[in-house]
């Protein structure tokens, strides 16, 4: 079946503990601000309640980090915003937004242009979170060492260092990247992986049986070999089938977290990979006082690719899933986590 292209999606975020559909922030002119303050059939019901004095208005509360982007965000018009919709918005630092106005239509069209100003600020927050697939076995951990020990002890590859590999302790297939702001995002998270097991991986499982998966062949994120940032594995399950792919069941757990409110934006087809090499993680090396982060820069795979493009790291089983803290080290060595459910 085909999946729905992301341009098609809506995006979905959690707003004070609910599930909104968030229209794309587009940014207006003076005039067509003026002129847009109407409300739309498609619009949704907010809960909005009266004063003392008759006036109406709308109170949600956002993460934090919201209340100080937001006096800062480009192409809006605090001003331009209330005139137009004949508003009221008061920002705080902390605590709720409050909309006030006259009529329910005008204060709707005033919350969902906040939304959609939301939802442009969180498309530019760095993922802070993200769910994986460990890839730890001993096999797997053994093979990537060799492959790490034959580059780095071969012909010299321009760009190349240690610092740039993957730590063997932390191999994992990367499905979905958030950032949750909030303690109730987090919650949200957490019982979301919870419901994944509980409604669609558990049932596969006692159908299919027990899962391997097998990591072979590498590849990189751009086709210039000479200039890569990214070097990755590939992984499917042992003797997949159109009922049962790697790829079938990375989506499904991607699409969960869409309907849930938490990724930013929805995907097509995860881009399966276990990171071999990240030009990001690079470290200058120099004497113990002079040690620095080094700038970005990229490495020569031509002669990587050319030798181990068929390269096997070996299978491991899928028993379990992660929900972990991105740039973290958990006791194991993997990231730590949030929540981890275990596959039966």
């Amino acid at each position: 079946m085909k999946r729905a292209l992301a341009s098609c999606k809506p995006m979905k975020m959690w707003i004070d503990g609910k599930c909104f559909e968030i229209r794309r922030f587009q940014k207006k002119s003076k005039k067509s601000a003026q002129d847009d303050g109407q409300r739309t059939e498609d619009d949704v019901k907010y809960d909005i309640s009266t004063t003392e004095d008759g006036k109406l208005f709308t109170s949600f509360r956002l993460p934090e980090v919201y209340y100080s982007k937001l006096s800062k965000f480009p192409d809006w018009d605090l001003k331009i915003l209330e005139t137009s919709t004949n508003t009221t918005i008061s920002i705080p630092n902390r605590g709720n937004l409050v909309i006030t106005g006259d009529s329910e239509a005008t204060i709707t069209e005033a919350r969902n242009e906040i939304q959609s100003i939301v939802g442009a600020i969180r498309d530019h927050v760095s993922a802070l979170q993200f769910v994986s697939i460990p890839t730890r076995s001993d096999e797997i951990v053994a093979n990537f060492t060799k492959f790490k020990e034959e580059i780095l002890s071969g012909d010299k590859i321009d760009g190349m260092e240690e610092s740039i590999f993957q730590s063997p302790f932390k191999l994992h297939l990367t499905v979905v990247v958030f950032a949750l702001l909030d303690d109730h995002e987090k919650s949200e998270a957490i019982k979301a992986l919870q419901d994944y097991k509980n409604m669609i991986l558990d049932p596969l499982i006692a159908k299919s049986g027990p899962v391997k998966i097998r990591v072979s062949g590498i590849d990189c994120m751009n086709n210039n070999y000479k200039k890569v940032d990214v070097l990755y594995a590939n992984a499917k399950i042992v003797d997949e089938s159109e009922e049962l792919s790697l790829q079938k069941l990375v989506n499904e757990l991607s699409d969960h977290f869409y309907d849930r409110g938490l990724v930013r934006t929805y995907q097509d087809n995860v881009k399966l990979h276990m990171t071999l090499i990240n030009t990001k993680y690079r470290k200058e090396v120099g004497t113990p006082r002079k040690k620095r982060w080094s700038r970005k820069q990229s490495f020569n795979a031509t002669t990587i690719m050319e030798k181990y493009k068929d390269f096997t790291f070996g299978e491991c089983n899928l028993d379990c899933i992660h929900l972990s803290l991105m740039g973290s080290v958990g006791d194991d060595g993997f990231y730590e986590p949030m929540s981890i459910i275990n596959v039966k």
